[in-house]
C-alpha cells in the first residue's frame, strides 16, 4: 500500500454523505442549488490516499429505456445531473486536492480539483475557488456529514 501523502492527517478519512450543495455569489449570498433541489451523494477518502465521489440531483427523471436505448434527450438530462470521479488526494488541513484519474466528465481526467475545507462538528464544508457558472463568477458550497452506519 502506498504511503499516505497527507502528513498524518486523518480528518477526512472515511465515508461522508452530502447534505447540501448550493451556489453562492461573490458576496456569499446563496443564489441557487448546485445539483437540483434534492442533491444526494457520497465522498469516500481511504487511508492510502485514494478517494471517490458521486453527486447527483435526486429529482432526475428515470430513463424510459436502458442507458443506451433511451432517447438522447433523456440521457443528456440524466448525465447533466450527476458528477462522479476518483483518484488520489492530498489534504493539508485546510485544502484538499483531488488528482482525477477517472471521471464522468472527461475534461476532468488528469486535472486537479481543489476544495477548501472547514470543519463544524461532524460536518465538512467544502467550497470551490471562484468559477464561471451560467456566465457569473460563483462559488459552490458542499456540506458533507460523516456517515453513520
Amino acid at each position: 500500500m502506498p504511503a499516505n501523502p497527507n502528513n498524518g492527517s486523518t480528518a477526512l478519512v472515511g465515508l461522508w454523505r452530502l447534505e447540501e450543495a448550493f451556489i453562492v455569489d461573490q458576496n456569499d449570498r446563496r443564489i441557487g442549488p448546485a445539483f437540483g433541489e434534492r442533491p444526494e451523494g457520497y465522498i469516500d477518502y481511504r487511508p492510502d490516499g485514494m478517494m471517490l465521489t458521486v453527486v447527483a440531483d435526486a429529482t432526475r427523471p428515470k430513463l424510459s429505456g436502458d442507458r443506451l436505448a433511451a432517447p438522447v434527450e433523456e440521457r443528456a438530462a440524466a448525465f447533466s445531473g450527476v458528477s462522479a470521479y476518483a483518484g488520489r488526494y492530498v489534504f493539508d488541513g485546510r485544502k484538499v486536492t483531488h488528482t482525477v484519474e477517472v471521471a464522468s466528465l472527461p475534461n476532468w481526467v488528469g486535472t486537479e480539483v481543489v476544495r477548501y475545507v472547514e470543519f463544524a462538528g461532524d460536518k465538512a464544508i467544502y467550497r470551490t475557488a471562484p468559477q464561471m457558472l451560467n456566465g457569473e463568477s460563483s462559488v459552490v458550497r458542499l456540506v458533507w456529514a460523516r456517515h453513520k452506519p
